[in-house]
């Protein structure tokens, strides 16, 4: 479909959608892997790191 004499295109509506996309996509990768929890019981059962027990200091 020709564009309208002097009409300029709208990049900026496609750049903020292929950032959303992106965003979403890092998002629920991040979410997947256990990364931040959004979404409780979601992704992979195992966390990306072990929780650090603090050292025992026996006296």
């Amino acid at each position: 479909m020709p564009r309208l004499v002097g009409k300029r295109s709208n990049k900026g509506a496609i750049y903020t959608g292929v950032f959303l996309v992106l965003a979403i996509a890092v998002a629920g990768t991040l979410e997947y892997v256990g990364a931040i929890d959004l979404i409780p019981d979601f992704g992979k059962s195992t966390r990306l790191a072990a929780p650090v027990n603090p050292p025992v200091n026996p006296q």
